[in-house]
């Protein structure tokens, strides 16, 4: 059968990769901060510390039935990661807490139910000290979707449903850690209180065409997107007793991120026609201060300093095959691999570098898919603000690897076997 213009990128692309992964094995490896958690290629959880890129194994039980999934890091050090498995012709998910990185997690959780997705406050609980709030989205077909609050704590780890609703159903958790804004059926936005353990206030406002709500992360600004009038979504911020428009009319899917230090807002659309531009603005008077030079980007992450946002497109030009949205592209990405690339944008010059391309691997895939969610909980960014982890498939299988961006040209470097792999805050 002859290869389409695709089939041939693609094998290029895997040709380039395993030539790019073999150069560089023998490479000396820099020292790097943080603790990188990872799902290696038998579905496992391994972590590395980049001091001395020391590999420890944290479960060895996975298997055919039994996968680990998920590292989600908490800012203070804290690991969780989940197993999916089936007993008895069930669906069951685990999820597992450590103390430090390099440990094996306490069981402290196991339900008929399927995992989503997982977020750790960004701060201890008011009750006391050393006390951490881990909410696990998960689902079943007899609750649909609901989060459990998981109470991680010097005493017995305590559990308790916080909400049921959707699909969809996303949140983002308030800077001081006490209180979630959720964002449940496409119909309400609502706050609830984790100490109260219950909904305090729903807001005037009707989720538009978005996924996830954002709450600053240093004040109680709230950031999302609300219904409009002919089927459009603006872009808005409230806090402060005061609702704001940023951008209005949009006609399709509008993601969007706030800058670590919540002095800016990155959002994009995603229309019928594709993937719009990266567009960055100040957070108080919402001008414009940068913009990607490109459309079709797919998702972006802030750099930890908020000085750049790393974005991916598809590394082939634009006409050669269809991008019109995330979902088509994981519809893709599961059929025949698809190339895609990093660019870094200095948010403040709108100077712009680019990168060689990669395949992703599925799970790469789904982080791309619900990024506005992810660049919340799970950092990509080392915390140097310097290298980008993700992972790829390889003609020898999936990878791991890391990108330096302050070089001009610089080529990726192979840390580990996996097919996802998450960086620590600190």
């Amino acid at each position: 059968m002859k290869k389409t213009g695709l089939q041939w990128l693609v094998c290029g692309l895997l040709v380039i990769s395993s030539i790019m992964v073999q150069a560089q094995e023998g490479d000396q490896r820099p020292s790097m901060p943080g603790q990188i958690a990872f799902v290696g290629t038998d579905n496992n959880i391994y972590a590395l510390g980049l001091e001395d890129y020391r590999q420890v194994q944290l479960t060895e039980d996975a298997g055919e039935t039994r996968h680990y999934q998920w590292p989600t890091w908490s800012n203070d050090g804290r690991l969780a990661y989940f197993a999916t498995f089936i007993e008895d012709g069930a669906l069951l998910t685990s999820a597992y807490i450590a103390r430090a990185g390099d440990e094996a997690g306490d069981l402290v959780y196991t339900g008929p139910e399927a995992f989503n997705y997982a977020y750790w406050s960004p701060a201890d609980c008011d009750v006391a000290e050393a006390c951490r709030d881990l909410a696990v989205l998960l689902s079943s077909a007899s609750r649909g979707m609901f989060v459990e609050l998981i109470r991680d704590s010097l005493d017995n780890p305590t559990t308790l449903t916080a909400g049921l609703g959707g699909p969809p159903f996303y949140y983002s958790w308030s800077p001081d850690g006490a209180r979630m804004l959720w964002q449940r059926n496409n119909q309400r936005l609502d706050i609830y209180d984790a100490s109260q353990d219950r909904v305090t206030e729903t807001l005037d406002q009707t989720p538009g065409f978005i996924l996830s709500p954002a709450w600053s992360p240093v004040d109680d600004r709230l950031l999302f997107g609300a219904a409009a009038g002919g089927n459009t979504t603006d872009l808005m911020v409230v806090g402060n007793g005061d609702a704001q428009r940023l951008a209005t009319g949009f006609t399709g899917l509008v993601a969007y991120s706030w800058s670590p230090d919540g002095n800016h807002i990155a959002y994009r659309e995603q229309t019928a026609q594709g993937f719009g531009s990266l567009i960055v603005v100040d957070a108080v008077t919402f001008k414009v201060t940068s913009r990607s030079p490109v459309t079709g980007v797919i998702s972006f992450f802030w750099s930890p300093d908020s000085q750049r946002i790393a974005y991916l497109t598809l590394a082939a030009t634009p006409d050669s095959f269809s991008a019109r949205s995330a979902s088509h592209m994981a519809a893709q990405a599961q059929q025949q691999p698809v190339g895609i690339a990093w660019s870094i944008l200095d948010a403040r010059t709108g100077d712009v570098q680019k990168y060689g391309s990669f395949i992703p691997t599925s799970e790469v895939v789904y982080l791309m898919q619900y990024f506005d969610q992810f660049a919340q909980s799970h950092r990509i960014w080392s915390p140097d603000s310097r290298h980008l982890l993700y992972s790829e498939q390889t003609r020898n299988g999936p990878v791991i690897n890391l990108l330096d961006t302050s070089q001009l040209g610089s080529v990726p470097f192979t840390i580990a076997e996996g097919v996802i792999g998450i960086w620590s805050f600190e």
